[in-house]
């Protein structure tokens, strides 16, 4: 039997190890509520791609200094914050900080750890993205350098058996209009995915409109225009964060993404001949 990987990158406010372990399980459970008599929760693989120790506890020095009087208000909002300028201003291809390039590494070491789980097929098993905030930059700048870089990768490790893309929380938008040099769109669906799954793939971005890192994407250029499926507007987070930007880390454990995230794996996984192959 076939299985569908999950590929999960997180971003800013989630760099903690294991981040997606309480996601992953709400995922599957719903999943499986769709079609509890033919569907089984090894239906899916799922893989984190994790890089948060590249950058991690930095932030934190650096506004205990600037607040030696103990009296900022927001720290939580203002620790994203300051995530994202450092992020945004030391990711850069060729920078000094050479982060792009160990957060390209960590990327390429974790698909190549994934590519040896004993249900993974590297040249055929289907692959669906997901990337939380700064991660869809990450995973879009990454996919785009494999069009040079890949060649000694299989078709799973370099995405070409990619099945549909979810973004969460990403600020693409804001990122490429404001990077001359940024390429356009990741391409949903990868050359070597099964044929009949192709029409299946699809991109979905997820946003909260209290969240200011996201934003809508269709409306970037024609080209993610067509790229992306749906812009889906959610309300996430708890009742202290769900109303102002704190929300953007509440993505995580919330019914209004996980929900329609788990219908579209069942639809990617729904019947087809493919599925049965051993």
């Amino acid at each position: 039997m076939k299985r569908l990987a999950v590929a999960i990158i997180h971003g800013i406010g989630s760099e903690k190890e294991f981040f997606s372990i309480e996601l992953k399980h709400r995922i599957v459970q719903e999943y499986l509520k769709g079609d509890p008599e033919n569907r089984m929760e090894d239906d899916l693989l799922f893989h984190e791609i994790y890089w948060g120790d590249l950058v991690k506890d930095e932030h934190g020095e650096l506004l205990k200094q600037l607040d030696y009087r103990d009296e900022l208000t927001y720290k939580g909002v203002r620790n994203m914050f300051v995530d994202f300028m450092r992020l945004g201003l030391s990711y850069r291809k060729g920078s000094d900080s050479g982060l792009y390039e160990a957060i390209h590494g960590r990327i390429k070491e974790s698909m190549a750890k994934f590519a040896t789980h004993r249900h993974v097929d590297t040249d055929s098993t289907p692959l669906v993205l997901m990337a939380h905030s700064f991660g869809s930059v990450m995973m879009s700048d990454y996919i785009h350098d494999l069009a040079n870089d890949g060649a000694d990768l299989s078709p799973f490790e370099s995405f070409q058996t990619l099945a549909g893309i979810v973004t969460f929380a990403s600020p693409l938008g804001v990122y490429s209009a404001h990077h001359d040099d940024f390429h356009g769109p990741m391409p949903k669906v990868g050359k070597a995915l099964e044929e009949g799954l192709q029409d299946r793939a699809k991109w979905l971005n997820f946003y909260d409109k209290d969240d200011v890192v996201a934003y809508p994407l269709k409306n970037v250029s024609e080209d993610y225009n067509q790229a992306v499926d749906e812009d889906i507007e959610i309300n996430v987070g708890s009742a202290a964060t769900s109303w102002n930007p704190a929300c953007h880390t509440g993505y995580w454990e919330d019914k209004d993404f996980y929900k329609p995230v788990a219908k579209y794996l069942g639809e990617v996984r729904a019947p087809h001949e493919f599925w049965k192959l051993s």
